[in-house]
């Protein structure tokens, strides 16, 4: 059986453009005990045990150690139901069903976030800022900008020509349908 972050990690890093993307990224803010960095303060900070007892597993995995859920395994990768898609680690709404694009990739994809919802930084795999191999294979991350939360990546497609997309895990997000 091939494992969850194999096969997105495979996906993502055959997008030529998410290396472009991520060659010309800005530092990434890293998150750290307390997610607080020289430069930026998250608006929320909670502890370990909180984000385990707020978080089941395969959320807590997702959002706080960066990972990636296997394809087609959220029932949101295909709900094309109106409403509303928030941060599961803090409520912040980040985007509108009208923005949502279909795909058979098997995961959530937006052709934007709501403004001033995210924030993006380098996934460089294990590797260091400096070392090239690592910076030519980097994805560009997409994260919460209130908790700090691992929601996805940025990736071009040839299905959807002229931009970068977001591609985000469903386990990273709570959806509110329009009508509730």
């Amino acid at each position: 059986m091939q494992s969850p972050e194999f096969g997105r990690r495979t996906f993502l890093s055959g997008t030529v453009a998410a290396a472009a993307l991520a060659s010309a990224a800005p530092k990434q803010a890293q998150a750290a005990d307390g997610f607080e960095t020289d430069t930026f303060k998250y608006e929320i900070n909670r502890t370990e045990a909180e984000w385990r007892s707020r978080l089941d597993d395969i959320e807590y995995y997702i959002l706080r150690e960066f990972g990636t859920e296997a394809p087609r395994s959220s029932t949101l990768w295909n709900n094309t139901v109106a409403g509303t898609y928030s941060c599961k680690g803090c409520d912040l709404r980040i985007y509108e069903s009208r923005q949502k694009i279909e795909l058979e990739r098997g995961w959530t994809f937006f052709r934007h976030s709501d403004p001033d919802a995210v924030m993006t930084g380098l996934d460089l795999n294990g590797g260091t800022m400096g070392d090239p191999f690592a910076e030519v294979g980097a994805l560009m991350e997409v994260h919460c900008r209130r908790c700090g939360s691992h929601l996805g990546h940025l990736v071009a497609l040839p299905e959807v020509r002229g931009r970068p997309i977001h591609c985000i895990n469903g386990f990273s997000l709570k959806f509110t349908a329009a009508n509730a």
